[in-house]
């Protein structure tokens, strides 16, 4: 792992991905997703997996109305937004889905005139999920549902891409680096909501391969931020156990711990097969 994650070309990275699969079991992780073999060896090579354009057509095709529609909808179907909570302020719905207020905002009123959310006024007033929720047949969500495929490949494509860049940033980071990382993850703990987190937790990310240099750093985050499209919010709770091992790599880069950058790389990205709602019971 540590010899060819230094590689710099994708080429070799894509010779790394074979290896990846046999030494680490990579094909009976997929039959535990519930992917079976014959569906893998006929589905996308991993050169595929690195060149094809990351997503899906159906969700491009989506506006920024759409597409908050959808992750709300999606979190309080799979209770990761509990029925009767508050929403945060509109700028931080907007900042956190990363869509203008304006988007934001018409997605919010359609929600409501179908009754999914519900507006309350006066003191202790504001924007609340329904206490029973219609399940609504919306196309937008079907568009998310039916990205399925892509969505594990292009967990698979940045986990590839971080573990190696991540190695790079291990071998070269500076203290001041590494400070800059800590206060960004103690941003991420320090917010009310996912909303508020994300911010700081993709800064996070985005420093933390930037830090090494490559060229290659690009590229990983045209994956990444094709990946965030399809993060929906989530309890804060949840996401101490992606604190430990953030607050981890730190310590990783501080010794220059190649090896230990991989490691908990790969551990927290792979994660996201588990925890990104395509997994999670409805």
């Amino acid at each position: 792992m540590v010899r060819c994650a230094s590689l710099p070309l994708v080429t070799e990275l894509t010779d790394h991905f074979e290896h990846y699969r046999l030494a680490h079991g990579y094909d009976q992780d997929m039959a535990q997703r519930g992917i079976p073999a014959a569906a893998a060896a006929t589905g996308p090579t991993s050169a595929d997996a690195l060149f094809s354009p990351p997503g899906a057509a159906a969700l491009t095709r989506l506006s920024a109305v759409e597409t908050v529609r959808a992750r709300i909808l999606l979190s309080i179907e799979h209770g990761l937004l509990p029925t009767g909570s508050r929403l945060p302020k509109l700028a931080t719905i907007a900042e956190g889905l990363e869509v203008s207020q304006i988007s934001a905002r018409r997605a919010l009123e359609s929600l409501v005139v179908d009754g999914v959310l519900v507006r309350r006024r006066g003191r202790g007033g504001g924007t609340f999920v329904a206490d029973a929720p219609p399940r609504l047949e919306d196309t937008s969500v079907g568009a998310y549902r039916a990205d399925e495929r892509a969505i594990r490949r292009l967990i698979d494509q940045r986990l590839l891409m971080e573990c190696a860049l991540n190695y790079e940033s291990a071998l070269v980071a500076t203290p001041e680096q590494c400070d800059e990382l800590e206060s960004l993850l103690v941003e991420s703990e320090s917010a009310e909501n996912w909303l508020e987190h994300h911010g700081p937790d993709s800064r996070f990310h985005r420093l933390s391969v930037e830090i090494s240099g490559r060229p290659e750093a690009a590229t990983y985050l045209v994956t990444y931020e094709a990946l965030l499209k399809y993060f929906v919010p989530y309890p804060m709770h949840e996401l101490e156990t992606s604190w430990r091992e953030h607050r981890a790599l730190i310590d990783a880069f501080r010794r220059h711990d190649g090896a230990a950058a991989i490691a908990i790389t790969r551990t927290h990205v792979s994660a996201l097969h588990r925890e990104m709602f395509v997994a999670l019971p409805r």
